[in-house]
């Protein structure tokens, strides 16, 4: 991990060799009143999002660090992030490598990583799973369909391992999850990070929506559905217009007694809409975990939240894009309609819910204790 700290006093060699050990561990990384989060693939565009957040002030912690984590063996290239921290002088924003060999096997057990991804729990104060490309069904125990796109299998060897140790699942029921150490520990799961949290506890993916829950196997057909139905914009990629907006926005429903009800301090009968991106969703449920909110017609799951560790939260949306924000930012969703996520999210009441979301994840971040 990396750190600035500056002594204007001599020390003698034994003493200075004691700091240094305290230094390359964890016993200064959580330390005072300092709060630590840490963030899973950490792109230029994932470490843009946080630190927007926490300058548009939706995430307002005090005293904040950010430690960007990523695995060694990822297809993904890191250092596109490590300029982009130097060259805008970023203090509070640094990376870390974690290192071991995973295989299949060993995934859901004590493996090459498990020291350090103890040493990172211990570290921090809260966690977040960010989103990105389908998990390989292997992890899960299913062939892989043909719609299913695998890009990165270690990316998801690495997180699936990671959210396993710390909440354990049905795979291992003998594994003791790290944070029974510490049962208010604070996770947010976006999207992908949701669907590696159901599988992390021992659920399965459903692997495309339009096909394994409607049956449908044409765009044509899909961009005929109800715009409810619907969890990602299919228009893009479907029109030679690049500039088509990636996302769709649809109504979720809340669970009663969910965490969006009982402590975001939402109405059961409040219908936000929500930012979707995705074609597969969780399948079977994962050991402890618990359906927090669905799609309007019931099918797809679009929350999830640990019974056993109650801080631990899982949506199939994302809140975390900076643009949902700011109304000067807009998107073509149609070769002829353009449209503003912003206004689009005022219009439909939906923007107290996305606050509401990050007020709470900053209050629980706040009061967790180390």
């Amino acid at each position: 991990m990396k750190r600035n700290h500056f002594f204007s006093f001599r020390l003698n060699r034994a003493f200075t060799f004691l700091l240094i050990v305290l230094l390359s561990t964890n016993a200064f990384a959580s330390n005072g009143n300092k709060h630590r989060i840490i963030l899973l693939h950490p792109t230029v565009s994932n470490i843009e999002n946080a630190l927007a957040l926490v300058k548009d002030g939706l995430i307002d912690i005090s005293n904040l660090e950010m430690l960007g984590v990523y695995y060694a063996d990822e297809n993904y290239d890191y250092s596109a992030s490590e300029k982009y921290l130097a060259e805008h002088h970023i203090e509070n924003y640094h990376l870390e490598k974690v290192e071991g060999k995973l295989t299949l096997n060993d995934l859901f057990r004590k493996n090459a990583c498990t020291a350090q991804f103890h040493q990172l729990f211990e570290s921090a104060d809260a966690i977040l799973f960010f989103g990105g490309p389908d998990i390989p069904p292997s992890i899960y125990g299913a062939k892989q369909e043909l719609l299913t796109s695998v890009t990165d299998p270690m990316r998801h060897f690495f997180e699936a391992s990671f959210f396993f140790h710390l909440i354990g699942g049905s795979q291992n029921p003998d594994f003791k999850p790290f944070l029974e150490e510490q049962p208010d520990f604070v996770i947010r799961a976006f999207c992908l990070g949701m669907q590696t949290m159901n599988v992390a506890a021992g659920g399965t993916l459903i692997q495309d929506i339009p096909q394994d829950v409607y049956g449908i196997n044409d765009v044509e057909d899909v961009l005929k559905m109800s715009p409810a139905m619907m969890h990602r914009n299919y228009n893009n990629g479907f029109s030679d217009n690049q500039d088509i907006f990636y996302g769709h926005f649809h109504p979720i429903r809340l669970v009663k007694d969910g965490y969006f009800v009982t402590d975001a301090g939402f109405p059961e009968t409040a219908i936000p809409y929500v930012l979707s991106a995705h074609h597969q969703c969780a399948g079977k449920i994962g050991q402890n975990l618990k359906v927090i909110a669905t799609s309007m017609d019931g099918k797809i799951v679009e929350g999830l939240r640990s019974t056993r560790f109650p801080n631990v939260i899982g949506v199939q949306f994302h809140p975390e894009q900076d643009y949902l924000y700011h109304p000067n930012k807009e998107f073509k969703r149609t070769n002829d309609e353009s449209f503003s996520p912003e206004k689009l999210l005022q219009r439909t009441n939906s923007m107290a819910f996305y606050k509401a979301f990050w007020k709470d994840f900053s209050r629980k971040v706040t009061e967790s204790k180390k």
